[in-house]
């Protein structure tokens, strides 16, 4: 059996063999270069060994969730973000322990958005016209901004409890081929602004303003793009997050958010939402 810490990486053979001894591994060149080398050193045998009769595996206690037949997957990203000197908003830099003289880069977080056949229908009007527009259900809204519309840079992070969201679809234009659409929206969650946040245990909030387009493909009645983008203001008190020690130079620090849609035709692309599974302080994720 292989076991892991949190915060690093562990890596094995597909025969179960760990390769990098016991260090602690990062996402760095340095250190997986070696590991590359040594995997690429060992017989075939270990590389690619035979497989067992799949019938005579054991299931999992606790199966992993399937993406809802006939509904949405949508990938998240996120990021830090801050203004350049010309007011631009760009990317951020911020290290893990930035004293160290081994510090790293804190990496783009990713995260899944999964919506039901029926909240993807709610989505596409029965006869759209160009400059109708439409509110998207509170579930979506809810679920869309406590688990990805967050600053989710420490990975394992609750979802927030919104405080106030909106989330408007304007028909941009409607053919026989395709309805294109342009969203809209805000979303106000956990604790709001304040300096007592700041120093509080455990408090969170955040504020977040997203813009998108979305396109519904009529005769194959399916969307073929999610494309999002939002950009936000995070507080409370992760600025002192003692585990990892992620500091920005302003407070409170902007973020920002990126979505895509994808088809789960490969096993990354149908990893469950963090939040289905994992500290869902805002309710069950299907909102049962």
């Amino acid at each position: 059996m292989v076991k892991a810490g949190g915060n690093h990486l562990v890596v094995t053979t597909a025969s179960g063999h760990t390769l990098g001894g016991k260090a602690r591994l990062r996402m760095r060149e340095k250190e997986l270069a070696a590991v590359v080398r040594e995997f690429r050193g060992l017989p075939r045998a270990d590389r690619r060994p035979q497989l067992e009769d799949p019938g005579t595996a054991t299931p999992p206690k606790r199966a992993v969730p399937k993406p809802p037949p006939g509904g949405l997957i949508v990938r998240g990203f996120c990021t830090y973000l801050r203004p350049d000197k010309t007011g631009k908003t760009v990317r951020a830099k911020r290290f893990y322990y930035r004293e160290n003289p081994n510090r790293w880069a804190a990496e783009t977080q990713s995260d899944m958005l999964w919506l039901t056949s029926a909240e993807a229908k709610s989505l596409v009007p029965t006869d759209p016209k160009r400059g109708d527009r439409s509110e998207v259900s509170q579930s979506i809204q809810r679920r869309f901004f406590s688990t990805i519309g967050i600053d989710y840079m420490e990975g394992s992070v609750n979802s927030l409890v919104p405080r106030k969201t909106s989330m408007t679809l304007t028909i941009r234009s409607a053919t026989p081929d395709a309805i294109s659409m342009r969203l809209d929206g805000y979303g106000f969650l956990g604790k709001p602004l304040g300096e007592k946040n700041r120093k509080q245990p455990r408090s969170r909030g955040c504020e977040v303003r997203v813009v998108g387009y979305l396109n519904f493909n009529r005769p194959k009645q399916r969307f073929d793009r999610f494309d999002l983008v939002g950009v936000g203001d995070a507080w409370g008190n992760k600025q002192n997050y003692v585990g990892r020690e992620v500091r920005g130079d302003r407070y409170p620090w902007m973020y920002g958010i990126a979505c895509e849609l994808v088809r789960g035709a490969s096993p990354i692309e149908r990893i469950p939402p963090y939040n289905l599974l994992h500290y869902a302080s805002a309710g069950p994720y299907f909102g049962k």
